[in-house]
């Protein structure tokens, strides 16, 4: 696979916080619902050469969505945010956007000449959530992804930066920067690190009220927890003995949205991350995911997740995904 779609995706960095009016509750769906896709999305026969082409003719460039049935958070991208009239024009007056199904098996032709179902590009190009909108350049190089739901003020602002329109906001210093050190270390345990800032409001929602939850203190306890505030921008010292600055160590990886999750095996291999507003079941999903090694026989989470719904619907529990 060609430069045009690296594996090695790059990552717009910004410091996100949750607009008060994006407390309102998104709407679930049936599992395996379809979801209906707005009439400009592009119709494609799936050659991204010849989609690339085709955009540039337009001045435009390309967008790849991963989405699947029944998905909720495809759902409400869909109605709250693409079905918004602002973000509707800016969309089709600078994007071309393609939708791929998670488990397709429709054929896609790469640039390159690479051919491979949607199924088999979601896994090579490591797709864990849906929605996940990868925003190609001219030239067909990924320059921005987004993994899972963004809030309409959200998604403009990171377009925005994208476009550079807006710049990446710096988090205000509430401490001495560099004074605090936050040493990671590994024990038995697997390591769940947490990224906040004190301008990010998604981040004290969240710590509000899926923390508080018993079922997910009761999976955190499970892991050696470190939270990182990147306000105060503390130094970090890594287990290999480097030390880096907080915010320095978020854009090296690529965090695009707080609060941020980093879970990490008890060998200190990333195992996942949650950079993507989320509720319990998914928050608790992606912990039981690397707390009970999961991935090692499961390496799709999407998978897992449905795997793990599905067994507690037959214990006759009802499974909320947006709870």
């Amino acid at each position: 696979m060609l430069r045009y779609l690296s594996l090695t995706l790059l990552l717009c960095v910004g410091v996100l916080s949750l607009p008060a009016n994006a407390t309102t509750k998104l709407q679930a769906l049936e599992k395996g619902q379809e979801i209906p896709e707005p009439e400009w999305f592009k119709d494609s026969f799936l050659d991204l050469s010849d989609d690339l082409e085709e955009a540039a003719e337009e001045d435009k460039k390309l967008v790849l969505y991963y989405h699947q049935a029944g998905c909720p958070y495809c759902y409400n991208l869909i109605t709250q945010v693409f079905g918004d009239p602002e973000v509707s024009a800016y969309m089709q007056e600078h994007y071309q956007l393609i939708a791929f199904n998670l488990w397709g098996d429709r054929l896609v032709t790469l640039p390159d000449g690479t051919e491979m179902t949607e199924k088999e590009l979601a896994v090579a190009l490591k797709i864990q959530y849906t929605p996940t909108l990868i925003f190609l350049d001219a030239e067909g190089t990924p320059e921005l992804r987004l993994d899972g739901y963004r809030h309409k003020q959200q998604f403009m602002k990171q377009l925005a930066i994208l476009n550079g329109t807006e710049k990446v906001a710096i988090p205000v210093a509430t401490e001495s920067m560099g004074i605090l050190t936050v040493a990671i270390e590994w024990s038995n345990k697997p390591v769940a690190i947490q990224f906040v800032t004190d301008e990010c409001e998604a981040c004290l929602l969240f710590e509000g009220d899926i923390l508080e939850r018993s079922d997910s203190q009761d999976l955190l306890n499970g892991f050696q927890q470190y939270r990182i505030n990147l306000s105060v921008n503390p130094l970090i010292q890594l287990p290999d003995g480097q030390t880096v600055q907080a915010r320095e160590w978020a854009k090296q990886l690529g965090i695009s949205y707080y609060p941020a999750w980093l879970l990490l095996d008890k060998q200190g291999q990333e195992q996942f991350r949650i950079d993507a507003y989320v509720r319990a079941f998914h928050f608790n999903t992606a912990l039981d995911y690397v707390l009970g090694e999961h991935y090692r026989t499961q390496p799709e989470f999407q998978r897992y997740i449905n795997e793990r719904a599905d067994a507690i619907r037959e214990q006759g529990r009802h499974v909320d995904i947006l709870q």
